[in-house]
């Protein structure tokens, strides 16, 4: 059976529930031998708000029958079914592999009964408190502030010193991952560390200046926050 997953990248352990419309690429995978090809999207062809027809064109050239992606809008996943291919939504927080083998052993309902680890939101402070404001557009993060949104328990991330922005950007990705944290917010992020983070599943949040590190997960919480575009 083929099956086209939307991926962040181009290896079955690349992450996978990117949303239908803004995925730069599906792996389609023969659940038998784990072989697969890559069908590309290009950046014209990538629009949430758009039926995506060159998609489902390449996943159905390709002869795939079931599909795997993230948030899909309605008529995309009709458009599929009346070509007789299977749509599973609203996954993420595993790799290609992962959910090929979930589905290839127990179906839909496997993949649907994965449980992704606990949030850990890591916002861009100024402060080591939940008070304290988040960082300024155009300042390097030299700290996060690391919740647990459940208990609003929280710990004090600090990432590398750099001597230059760029660097503190790169140190800023990779204290956020060694932490654990599944989300970061931020006021302003660079678009290679926003691939950066995505690439490693975590989800990158906007905020607005002034918030505080409480109010901003609070915001988080309840769908207030923009998730930064795709780049």
């Amino acid at each position: 059976m083929l099956v086209a997953v939307s991926s962040l990248g181009t290896s079955l352990d690349a992450w996978t529930g990117i949303p239908f419309g803004t995925c730069s690429q599906f792996l389609v995978v023969d659940t038998e031998t784990m072989e697969f090809v890559v069908v590309s999207v290009p950046p014209e062809h990538q629009d949430p708000t758009r039926v995506s027809l060159f998609v489902i064109r390449a996943i159905a050239r390709q002869g795939a029958q079931v599909v795997i992606t993230g948030p899909i809008k309605g008529i995309c996943r009709q458009t599929m079914q009346s070509l007789g291919m299977e749509v599973i939504d609203n996954v993420g927080r595993m790799t290609v592999r992962e959910a090929i083998e979930r589905y290839a052993e127990g179906g839909v309902e496997a993949i649907h009964e994965h449980k992704p680890s606990p949030q850990k939101i890591a916002v861009a402070s100024h402060g080591p408190t939940l008070d304290a404001p988040i960082g300024a557009k155009g300042e390097p993060c030299t700290a996060f502030v690391l919740v647990d949104p459940a208990t609003m328990e929280f710990e004090v991330v600090q990432a590398k010193p750099a001597e230059s922005q760029v660097q503190a950007s790169v140190n800023a990705v990779r204290a956020a991952a060694r932490a654990g944290a599944t989300v970061v917010i931020t006021p302003q992020l660079r678009p290679a560390c926003c691939v950066a983070l995505r690439a490693l599943a975590i989800t990158v949040v906007l905020a607005r200046e002034g918030a505080t590190v409480r109010e901003a997960v609070e915001q988080y919480q309840r769908g207030g926050l923009t998730e930064a575009p795709y780049v």
